[in-house]
C-alpha cells in the first residue's frame, strides 16, 4: 500500500503517463484483493489457516519479485494486479491469531498486531528516503520483497488453529496443538472436558453468511468495511497530495480534475515530503493504543463509531484554508482515528461469526473493503481536495449510524465454536466416562472435576468460566 503511494510519482516520470493511470496502478492492486479475498477465506475454512497463509506468502513473494523487473507500464499493471490477488490470503493471520487468544486479551492483542504493520510502513518510507535518490524504483520494490522471504520460513513454525481442527473432527490434532502450547508455556494441561466436533461438511459456505440470523450483521459489516477502507487508504493518498502544497488554498479546487487528463512534468517527492508523510504515519501508533483500551473499556461498537466521528470532524476542518503545519496536525488526528477504527473491525468481525465460516466472513469483508480502496484513488488523487474531504467526511458519519444498527456487541464474549444450525453435532467427553476411540482426556483420570480451560499462546494456560474450546 505505502509502496504504491511512494511509487506513483516515480512511475509517472518513468513512463510519462497520465495522472489517472497512476491512480489505476493503485486500484489494480486492490481489485485483485477484492476478487480473490473470498476465495482465500473459503480456502482457509476448508483447508486450514496456516496453509492459506503459507501459500499466499509464497505467491506474494513470486509476483513481488517479478514486479521489480516489469519492462513497461502495462506489464507493471498486470503484475501489480497479481500481487493483489495473492496477497488477500495474508489477512487470515488475524483469523489464526484470534483463535489462540483468551476473551480478556483478544482485542488488545489483535489491535497491537497492527503495530508491526505501522512499523513496516515507517520502514518503507525510510527505505524510500535511502534508496530512491540514488537507485531506481525497481530496486526499491525488490528490497521490499526480502522480508517476505524470511517471514515465509518463520511461518512454518506456526501451529494450526485448534478451532479449525475441532470443526473438522480432528481431535488428535487438537490435543497435539494443546500439548504444544502446554510445553511452550511450561504449564501442564488443566483437567477438563473436551467437546469434539463431528466433522463439518458445510465449511466456508457464503450462503451461511446471509442466513436469517446473520443477514443484518453481514450486510452492515460489508458497508462499514467498504467505507472504512475507502477512508483509510484515502487518507494515505490524500496525505501525499496535501504535502505537495504549502497551504490548503495554494491550488484552485479544480486543478486536480483538469490535470487528470494531462501529462505532468516530473514532480518527485522531496525529503521534506517523505518526513511529513513519516510524521503523519506515526499517528497510527497512538491511534492503535487508544483503540486497544477503548475496545475493552467501552466496547467494540462505540470504539468504531467514535473513531469515524472524529475522522469526519477532522476532515471537515481540513476543508478550511489553513497553513501546512495545521494540515499536518489534522492529518495526524485523522490517521490516528481511522487506523484504530480499522483494527477494531478486525477484532469485531471474527467474534460475531462461528468457526466454520469465520475466515470466509473476514474474506468477504476484506473484499468489500478493497472495493472501497479501488475507488478511493480517483477521489483522493483525481478529484479536487475539497470534494475528496467532503466525501470522506460524509461517509464517515454514515458509518457511525451503521455501527449503531449492528445487533451484537461482542465485548467480553467468547468465540462461537459452531453456528446454531450445527451446535448439536458435538461429542462431550467427561473424565471417567467411556470415551470414543478418537477422543482422549486432556489429563489422566485421577482428577475428576470438570473445568472450562482457555488455552492461550500469549497469556499461558488460564482457567476461566468461559472456554475457548
Amino acid at each position: 500500500m505505502m509502496s504504491t503511494t511512494i511509487l506513483g510519482p516515480l512511475i509517472q516520470c518513468e513512463w510519462n503517463i497520465y495522472k489517472w493511470q497512476v491512480a489505476l496502478t493503485f486500484s489494480m492492486y486492490f481489485t485483485g484483493q477484492a476478487l480473490l479475498s473470498p476465495l482465500w477465506g473459503n480456502f482457509a475454512d476448508k483447508y486450514g489457516r496456516k496453509l492459506c497463509i503459507l501459500f499466499s506468502m509464497l505467491c506474494l513473494l513470486h509476483f513481488g519479485i517479478l514486479s521489480s523487473f516489469a519492462p513497461s507500464y502495462n506489464w507493471f499493471l498486470f503484475l501489480w494486479f497479481m500481487v493483489g490477488c495473492v496477497g488477500g490470503g495474508f489477512s487470515h493471520v488475524t483469523t489464526l491469531y484470534t483463535e489462540f487468544l483468551t476473551v480478556k486479551m483478544r482485542s488488545r492483542c489483535i489491535i497491537n498486531l497492527a503495530v508491526p504493520w505501522s512499523v513496516g510502513i515507517l520502514a518503507m518510507i525510510c527505505l524510500g528516503i535511502l534508496v530512491l535518490p540514488t537507485m531506481t524504483w525497481k530496486w526499491f520494490i525488490f528490497s521490499t520483497c526480502l522480508p517476505l522471504f524470511i517471514s515465509f520460513f518463520i511461518c512454518f513454525s506456526l501451529p494450526e488453529s485448534a478451532y479449525y481442527h475441532m470443526v473438522c473432527g480432528q481431535t488428535e490434532k487438537v490435543l497435539a496443538t494443546l500439548e504444544w502450547i502446554s510445553r511452550f508455556n511450561g504449564v501442564p494441561l488443566p483437567a477438563g472436558t473436551l467437546m469434539a466436533g463431528i466433522k463439518q461438511e458445510r465449511l466456508g459456505r457464503i450462503q451461511d453468511l446471509l442466513c436469517e440470523n446473520q443477514r443484518r450483521t453481514t450486510l452492515l459489516l460489508w458497508f462499514i468495511w467498504f467505507v472504512t477502507s475507502f477512508s483509510y487508504y484515502g487518507m494515505v493518498l490524500l496525505t501525499t497530495e496535501l504535502m505537495k502544497v504549502d497551504n490548503s488554498c495554494a491550488v484552485p479546487d479544480n486543478v486536480y480534475t483538469e490535470d487528470a487528463n494531462c501529462i505532468h512534468p516530473c514532480q518527485l517527492l522531496t525529503t521534506k515530503d517523505y518526513l511529513d508523510i513519516l510524521w503523519t504515519t506515526l499517528a497510527e501508533c497512538p491511534g492503535l493504543v487508544v483503540a486497544s483500551f477503548t475496545t475493552d473499556f467501552l466496547g467494540r461498537k462505540p470504539t468504531i463509531a467514535f473513531g469515524m466521528l472524529f475522522l469526519g470532524g477532522s476532515l471537515f476542518c481540513l476543508m478550511a484554508c489553513m497553513e501546512r503545519t495545521i494540515i499536518t496536525v489534522l492529518l495526524f488526528i485523522a490517521r490516528a482515528m481511522i487506523s484504530g477504527t480499522f483494527m477494531s473491525l478486525y477484532v469485531y468481525t471474527p467474534e460475531v461469526y462461528p468457526t466454520e465460516n469465520r475466515a470466509l466472513s473476514l474474506g468477504t469483508c476484506v473484499a468489500f473493503s478493497r472495493l472501497g480502496t479501488v475507488l478511493t484513488p480517483f477521489v483522493a488523487q483525481v478529484a479536487s481536495t475539497r470534494v475528496a474531504e467532503a466525501v470522506y467526511a460524509s461517509l464517515s458519519l454514515l458509518v457511525c449510524i451503521a455501527v449503531l444498527l449492528l445487533p451484537l456487541e461482542t465485548k467480553g464474549q467468547r468465540l462461537k465454536d459452531l453456528s446454531t444450525q450445527n451446535c448439536h453435532q458435538l461429542e462431550t467427553v467427561t473424565l471417567g466416562e467411556k470415551q470414543p476411540e478418537n477422543v482422549r482426556p486432556l489429563v489422566t483420570p485421577k482428577v475428576e472435576f470438570q473445568s472450562s480451560a482457555t488455552l492461550s499462546l500469549n497469556s499461558g494456560i488460564a482457567a476461566e468460566q468461559e472456554s475457548s474450546f
